[in-house]
């Protein structure tokens, strides 16, 4: 059967439509030349509107679809700016955009840094946490066995860090809204000793277990090396979450929970 020439044209061209619709994703939601204006308008919009450890679909440069991994692995070079773009739903969807051999030095390094850090993060998920054996302050001891089957909450944190202290009013509503949930154990392993950290508690109010002199566990063994640093374990025992602020550990908290 002989096909209409104006009929495969047809097809071709809503074919075509249908591609291009498909990688429509959105407008970023601040143009790059704005971003990249100088440090501060930069520093302003990753600390306010990237956030890696969310779920999000990642595009390159083409806006095709790629893996996470490959995503914050290309970040971590220094070279490329995350764009978050306006998606017509609830979706989350982040952008390579190449950056210009002119770009400030100072954000190419802040971007390589601060990926860095996220991919180290993003490559611990799904992995068990290492052997652990925690006694806190009052003598409570948390390791495998005594965790098994619940959702651990890990705040990794020092004294001088004021950061870690800030967010410790907002650490206690959480606590507070699952004190019912005998599955959800919230630990915090603290870098400093047991004599410094009940003078500071004397002061300072924090629902958390505390567990003292534990910086060589953090740094050494997760080799953590920003504070706050969160992490969430699920009731299998692998890490499913490894965040720096209370706000994105609290939703992904949420999520594990409801499961």
């Amino acid at each position: 059967m002989k096909k209409n020439p104006a009929y495969i044209f047809l097809i071709f061209l809503l074919f075509s439509f249908s591609c291009q619709q498909s990688k429509n994703y959105g407008d970023p939601i601040i143009e790059p030349t704005v971003i990249l204006k100088n440090f501060n308008s930069f520093w302003t919009y990753l600390t306010r509107y990237v956030k890696p450890s969310e779920d999000f679909t990642a595009l390159n440069i083409g806006s095709d679809v790629m893996t996470k991994d490959n995503f914050l692995k290309l970040l971590s070079t220094g070279d490329y700016l995350p764009l978050r773009l306006n998606s017509r739903d609830s979706s989350v969807y982040y952008k390579l955009y190449k950056l210009s051999d002119d770009a400030e030095d100072d954000i190419k390094e802040t971007i390589k840094n601060w990926a860095n850090v996220h991919y180290a993060h993003f490559k611990m998920e799904g992995h068990k946490l290492p052997d652990f054996d925690f006694i806190d302050l009052n003598g409570n001891e948390f390791n495998r066995e005594t965790t098994r089957g619940k959702i651990l909450i890990l705040k990794c944190w020092f004294i001088k860090c004021l950061t870690c202290v800030k967010e410790m009013p907002a650490l206690n509503k959480l606590v507070d809204k699952y004190k019912d949930r005998k599955d959800i154990l919230f630990v915090s392993l603290a870098f400093d000793s047991k004599k410094d950290l009940q003078t500071f508690l004397k002061k300072t109010n924090f629902g958390y277990a505390v567990v003292p002199d534990q910086k060589n566990f953090v740094v050494d063994t997760l080799q953590i090396q920003m504070f706050p640093t969160h992490l969430i374990i699920n009731k299998k025992g692998l890490i499913t979450k490894v965040v720096n602020n209370y706000e994105e550990m609290a939703y992904a908290l949420n999520k594990e929970a409801l499961k």
